[in-house]
């Protein structure tokens, strides 16, 4: 099967994964590992298309117009992937921040005794425990949050240096195109010299014995 028939695949199976989504609700763990997998097999294949696109713009003419097409349309597709990447971390994290008050609630259920019902009841203050386990939930999450920054800057840094560094190796390629021609120019101009220098230094033929000279 060729590399855009399971792209065109792939897309269309997540398409109605999210579809799917949208009416049942948050997916599960499973359904969000099945999804991740699938992300990254998408991933997998919009690469080595790039990579074969690549390829074959080093045989035309125009080169660096048809890389920055090839590239272009590699990440138009994978934005979309890495957006719902973000959007399963955020599920997940929400998940367990809810796992962890639903715990605290439980907690504070068995620990504290219920109030009297009145006008205005206001809520008993958390205990140390109840306390530490708050902060904890916020700062790891504030940690998620800092580690998917860390990553796009990572990202972004890994895309530069890609990028000058195929733009030093294809400024290397021309110098070395621009000298070999140079150095083609100057052989074929010193050829041309040393056939003339020949030419000029040839003895004039000798006329054979016996032969009259020319009438005056």
């Amino acid at each position: 099967m060729r590399p855009m028939h399971r792209l065109w695949i792939a897309a269309v199976c997540l398409a109605a994964y999210g579809t799917g989504q949208a009416e049942t609700g948050t997916p599960s763990a499973q359904a969000r590992a099945a999804e991740r997998a699938a992300i990254a097999e998408k991933r997998t294949a919009i690469t080595q298309a790039q990579a074969l696109g690549e390829k074959a713009c080093n045989q035309r003419f125009a080169v660096e117009d048809c890389l920055q097409d090839v590239r272009g349309k590699a990440r138009a597709e994978l934005a979309p992937l890495r957006a719902r990447e973000l959007e399963l971390n955020q599920q997940e994290r929400q998940e367990r921040a809810a796992a962890r008050l639903q715990a605290i609630e439980a907690k504070q259920a068995q620990t504290v005794p219920p109030a009297p019902l009145q006008t205005h009841t206001r809520k008993p203050a958390p205990d140390a425990s109840t306390l530490e386990q708050m902060q904890g939930a916020r700062a790891e999450d504030a940690a998620a949050r800092a580690a998917q920054q860390r990553q796009r800057q990572a990202d972004h840094a890994q895309q530069v240096q890609t990028r000058e560094a195929e733009a030093a190796q294809r400024r290397q390629q021309a110098e070395g195109d621009w000298q070999e021609k140079q150095r083609r120019a100057r052989e074929r101009q010193e050829h041309r010299q040393q056939a003339g220098q020949n030419q000029r230094s040839q003895p004039l033929p000798v006329p054979p014995a016996g032969a009259t000279p020319p009438e005056r």
